[in-house]
């Protein structure tokens, strides 16, 4: 089984990057990438999956032929080529899974790692409920697909990687979000990006309409969350179903948990590690999911 899986992640290599290596390259972009998805997959080290003896023979032979030395693979995890191959993986398979371009939801997840790390930018703050060390994922998702996200240590707020993460949407639509992004300036930047922050409001703000603490966006999330017609005998409003959207980011979190998106294997330290290794996870949870779905990419 996972040898399948395996092949499928490199069909989907080949097919972000099609063309060969260049000039005065030993290893095409392709190569490094599908020895840095096995020691992923593998939840190994990349000098695990630097030796053949690591490795299935038939597998090796079929799909890679030689493999690169640890120190050319940590050279090359950090060229402009193999990044963009491996976000352009992203966006294919994000293209395939989004079913409702106009609803997105934004969150964020901690990535925590141990106390006594010597990754010095890997910082203390809160991590659902409690307070840790590590990093935080910000995401904006839309249906079953990861469509931007951004790393940040843990002690940055939540508004910060809002500001990173809005400005990127294209289109119009909506953007679902907890209590956490009620904040003016972050329905500034969704407004700015054509797009409406439905957000919950915090219990200091619940109900205020004065246009001198509220922009006109905070105070029409303010009427979407309030369900205006309640008072009809009709339930949920429009706001109302906005908000259970946000349902599928929560679920979406939970299947890249049970493809290993979680606290970052020892190996995986400092921001530019993690982000590879969170970019992986990513990558195999939508292509399990293109998978469950029969989905093209």
């Amino acid at each position: 089984m996972e040898a399948v899986e395996y092949r499928r992640l490199c069909r989907l290599i080949d097919q972000a990057s099609p063309h060969g290596r260049a000039a005065r390259e030993q290893f095409s972009n392709a190569v490094i990438a599908k020895v840095y998805f096995w020691s992923n997959f593998c939840v190994r080290s990349v000098q695990w999956a630097c030796d053949p003896r690591n490795w299935p023979e038939q597998l090796r032979e079929e799909l890679i032929g030689d493999l690169p030395s640890q120190p050319t693979m940590s050279r090359r995890m950090r060229s402009l080529g193999v990044l963009q191959l491996i976000e352009r993986m992203q966006v294919m398979l994000a293209q395939a899974l989004q079913d409702n371009a106009v609803v997105k939801a934004m969150d964020s997840k901690p990535l925590v790692v141990g106390n006594y790390s010597k990754d010095r930018q890997a910082k203390r703050g809160r991590a659902a409920g409690e307070r840790a060390r590590g990093y935080k994922l910000h995401v904006i998702s839309c249906g079953k697909a990861f469509v931007h996200w951004t790393l940040m240590p843990m002690n940055c707020n939540d508004q910060v990687g809002a500001a990173m993460l809005l400005p990127r949407l294209r289109g119009w639509g909506y953007v679902t979000a907890d209590n956490g992004y009620d904040a003016n300036a972050v329905y500034q930047q969704a407004w700015q990006a054509n797009h409406q922050l439905v957000a919950p409001p915090r219990p200091s703000n619940a109900g205020v309409r004065d246009v001198r603490r509220n922009t006109s966006q905070r105070i029409r999330s303010l009427d979407l969350c309030a369900n205006p017609l309640g008072h009809c005998g009709l339930g949920e409003g429009f706001g109302g179903w906005l908000q259970r959207q946000r349902e599928q980011l929560e679920r979406n979190f939970g299947n890249a948990t049970m493809c290993g998106l979680y606290a970052p294997p020892p190996w995986v330290r400092t921001p530019h590690r993690v982000a590879a290794w969170a970019a992986a996870k990513i990558i195999q949870c939508m292509l399990r999911q293109v998978e469950i779905a029969r989905l093209t990419v």
